[in-house]
């Protein structure tokens, strides 16, 4: 688990020229003590904070701790609009759980009188949800939500095929060949603009390039020992992104990224 003191450290090397930070990595940022302690941190340094949950702990204390820290933006992810298909993606998952705790947070920030943090319900579209799409329209409207987002999926070995794709081509990343292959919808460029515009720093300090590094295999550097321009200029920073700019195909966690 992340420790404030290595937080304020990233903060405070980067606040000068920091826009946008998403406080969320391949986890529940709600399960962590001291998050919206972090979130306010930031954004008393003028950062734009956001974060992506899964809904499970909006607790009325923790979404009266939401509210009072500054939090511009919060993602939900729903991936099913009844208990049958959203446990399917999300093992484990209690939908009412998810629409108890957004709906609190929604009428406490209206009668607050509060704009932020501006809620966004995202939709992750599969071949098995994606037929309750126009219900899940109708509900987010009802509800209020700012923002419904409908993402597409990144499949794993996706060439033979899944039933996560979704049918319908507009909200998948993949089409099927002649060979009964399937192949991404959009061709990979020899460019990124993430390799310049932002990092992922992990629990332990590690800076990795992207969000799609979810296991950290591309270790640039690491905050405990280095400080973050130091890693970014580092020679190996460098040649990653000299590399996807030669050839990209020969970095594995560009092979399935439509950026």
């Amino acid at each position: 688990m992340l420790e404030f003191s290595l937080f304020k450290k990233a903060i405070e090397q980067s606040k000068n020229h920091l826009t946008y930070l998403h406080l969320y990595f391949q986890g529940e940022p709600y399960l962590h003590p001291h998050f919206t302690e972090m979130v306010s941190y930031a954004d008393k340094a003028g950062i734009f904070t956001a974060t992506s949950t899964n809904a499970h702990f909006l607790t009325e204390e923790n979404v009266d701790k939401t509210l009072a820290s500054g939090l511009r933006q919060l993602i939900v992810s729903m991936d099913g609009i009844t208990q049958d298909i959203y446990q399917d993606y999300r093992v484990g998952g209690k939908l009412l759980k998810v629409k108890e705790g957004l709906s609190l947070l929604l009428e406490k920030r209206r009668l607050s009188g509060l704009k932020f943090p501006r809620i966004i319900l995202q939709f992750l579209v599969t071949g098995k949800n994606e037929h309750q799409i126009p219900a899940l329209k109708d509900w987010s409207s009802s509800l209020g939500v700012d923002e419904l987002q409908l993402k597409s999926i990144q499949v794993y070995n996706f060439e033979g095929g899944s039933p996560l794709i979704p049918k319908e081509e507009k909200y998948s990343r993949y089409v099927l060949e002649k060979n009964g292959k399937w192949k991404l919808k959009k061709r990979i460029e020899n460019k990124c603009w993430r390799m310049w515009q932002g990092a992922v720093i992990t629990w332990d300090g590690k800076m990795v390039p992207c969000c799609f590094d979810k296991d950290s295999s591309h270790v640039m550097g690491n905050l405990q020992e280095k400080p973050i321009q130091e890693i970014w200029n580092n020679v190996q920073y460098d040649k990653f992104r000299q590399q996807l700019l030669k050839d990209r195909s020969q970095i594995d966690i560009c092979k399935n990224c439509t950026e």
